[in-house]
C-alpha cells in the first residue's frame, strides 16, 4: 500500500458495512478462528486502506538469533547429502542430547536423550500426545483442558474423535483446582490433561503446590499430563535465565512420571518458520504398556507408539537442518553463550505499556490475578469492557482498526478479548491510545 492510496479514516467504520462483509464471508464473531480473523483483517485493511493494530495472531515479533539460520546454512554446505537423506523418525542424536542437557540446565530434570523426540512444531507434538492419551485405555477418551488455552488443541482432539472437558482457571486455583480435577478423574474417562504455563492467553502460571497436586492426581488415576511449554521461563517475576543455577523453571516432571513436555522453538527462540519442537516423554512412560494402544498404533508401548505410530505416519521425521538449528540454540543456551530469555523480555515491556493504555480507556483485565499476585507481563493478556460480550467487543474493535481473539474461543467462560503484544511496537502506542480513546467515547454515547 503506497502513500497515494492511503486515505484518512474516520472511525468508527460503518457497522452496516462490517456486517455486510461478515455475511459475505460467512464469518461468525462468536466462533471465529485465529486464521479466519487474520484473513478478515487482511480484507478490511484493503477495503478501507487501514493499517490495523493486530493483536490476534500469536507470532514472534522479533527476529530469531542468527545462531539457528547460521547453523542450518553451515550444515547443508558441509554435507550436501543431508538434503537427500531421510531423518531418523526419533530425531538426530545431536538434538536429542542437546535437549537433554538443556532440560538439566534450565528445568533441573535428568532425562535420557532417547526420551527427547523432535516434532514438526509443538502442534505436531500435541497432536500425537493427545492421540496417545485418549487411546491408551478403553473408555478413557476424554482430554481435560485447563483453560483458557490454545483453541487448535481442541480442534486436534475433535479431529482425533476424542472428547473434551474444561476447567477455567479463572474459577479454580490452588486446592480448588486440585479438587475440581479429581472430581473429573473419578469418572474414569479422562485420558490426559493439557495446560500451558505461562498460560495462553491469560498468562497465569501454575504454582509449585498446584503442580505437586496435579502430579499426585496423574499418578493416582493413571492420567497423563501434557505440559505445553511454549513460553518456557517467560514469567519475568522470577529470573530463570542463568543455566545450571536455581531458581529452575517449574515443571510437572518433579511430581509425576506420567508426563509429556512439549518445548517449542517458536516463541522462546523466535524460530517459528522452521516448524521445530521437541516432545519429552517421561522415561518411565516411554516403557509403559497399554493394550488398547495396539488398535491404533500397532504397539502397546507408549514410546514406540509415539515414534513409529505417531511420527512415522504423520511426517516421517523432522527436517534435518532445522534439527541442527534447534540443537545449536539449546547448546548455546546451556553453556551460557545465548541468553534467550533476555531476548524475549521485549514482550514483557510491550505488555506493560499496552495494558496501561487499555486500562486508561476504561478496559479491564479479565485474568488480572495469579493466586493473589498481579498477573505477569508477557506475550498475552486479556481485556474486557463492562456490559459487552466477547463478539461485541471484537466487533467494535474492528470498527476502530484493531483486532484480537474472543475469549470464548479459548475455552474461557468469561467475556473478553485475547491481546497479543508480539507485533506492537513503540511507534504504535500513540495510535493505539488515539483509537481506544475514540472507541471508548463512542461506546459511552451508546
Amino acid at each position: 500500500m503506497n502513500k497515494s492510496t492511503i486515505k484518512k479514516v474516520n472511525f468508527p467504520i460503518s457497522s452496516k458495512c462490517l456486517d455486510e462483509i461478515l455475511i459475505r464471508y460467512e464469518i461468525d464473531l462468536d466462533t471465529i478462528s485465529i486464521r479466519e480473523l487474520n484473513r478478515l483483517v487482511d480484507k478490511l485493511s484493503v477495503e478501507y486502506s487501514i493499517k490495523f493494530l493486530r493483536f490476534e495472531f500469536g507470532v514472534p515479533g522479533i527476529n530469531s538469533s542468527p545462531i539457528g539460520p547460521s547453523e542450518e546454512i553451515k550444515v547443508i554446505k558441509n554435507n550436501i547429502k543431508i538434503s537427500s537423506t531421510y531423518p531418523p523418525f526419533d530425531g538426530l542424536q545431536r538434538l536429542k542430547k542437546a535437549t537433554s542437557d538443556f532440560l538439566e540446565k534450565y528445568i533441573n530434570i535428568q532425562v535420557p536423550s532417547s526420551s527427547c523426540i523432535p516434532t514438526v512444531g509443538a502442534m505436531h507434538g500435541g497432536f500425537i500426545c493427545q492421540a496417545i492419551c485418549g487411546r491408551r485405555i478403553l473408555g478413557a477418551k476424554t482430554i481435560l483442558y485447563l483453560d483458557p488455552g490454545f483453541p487448535v488443541n481442541k480442534l486436534q482432539a475433535k479431529f482425533l474423535g476424542l472428547e473434551v472437558e474444561s476447567i477455567d482457571l479463572y474459577d479454580y486455583r490452588g486446592i480448588a483446582l486440585i479438587n475440581k480435577m479429581e472430581s473429573c478423574f473419578i469418572e474414569k474417562n479422562i485420558g490426559g490433561v493439557i495446560w500451558s504455563s505461562p498460560n495462553n492467553p491469560s498468562w497465569v502460571c501454575l504454582k509449585e503446590a498446584e503442580l505437586e497436586g496435579i502430579g499426585k492426581l496423574l499418578t493416582k488415576y493413571d492420567v497423563i499430563g501434557i505440559e505445553d511449554s511454549a513460553y518456557l521461563g517467560m514469567d519475568y517475576r522470577t529470573d530463570y535465565s542463568e543455566p545450571g543455577k536455581p531458581p529452575y523453571i517449574p515443571t510437572i516432571a518433579n511430581y509425576t512420571k506420567n508426563y509429556f513436555i512439549i518445548i517449542s522453538s517458536s516463541k522462546i527462540f523466535s524460530y517459528a518458520g522452521q516448524r521445530i519442537a521437541v516432545t519429552i516423554i517421561s522415561p518411565d512412560l516411554m516403557n509403559k504398556r497399554y493394550e488398547n494402544l495396539k488398535k491404533y498404533f500397532d504397539t502397546d508401548k507408549v514410546g514406540h507408539a509415539f515414534i513409529h505410530g505417531g511420527i512415522y505416519p504423520t511426517t516421517a521425521g523432522v527436517a534435518q537442518t532445522a534439527q541442527h538449528a534447534l540443537a545449536a540454540l539449546f547448546e548455546a543456551a546451556s553453556i551460557g553463550e545465548y541468553n534467550f530469555l533476555d531476548d524475549v523480555k521485549i514482550y514483557r515491556d510491550r505488555a506493560k505499556e499496552v495494558k496501561s493504555i487499555f486500562k486508561n480507556n476504561d478496559f479491564k483485565l479479565v485474568y488480572d490475578q495469579d493466586m493473589g499476585d498481579p498477573i505477569s507481563d508477557g506475550f498475552y493478556f486479556t481485556i474486557t469492557k463492562t456490559g459487552y460480550k466477547s463478539s461485541e467487543i471484537l466487533f467494535h474493535m474492528l470498527r476502530h482498526g484493531m483486532a484480537g481473539i474472543p475469549l470464548n474461543t479459548t475455552g474461557s467462560n468469561r467475556e473478553g478479548i485475547r491481546i497479543c503484544v508480539s507485533n506492537v511496537s513503540v511507534k504504535d502506542y500513540g495510535i493505539l491510545s488515539d483509537r481506544l480513546n475514540i472507541l471508548n467515547s463512542y461506546l459511552n454515547q451508546l
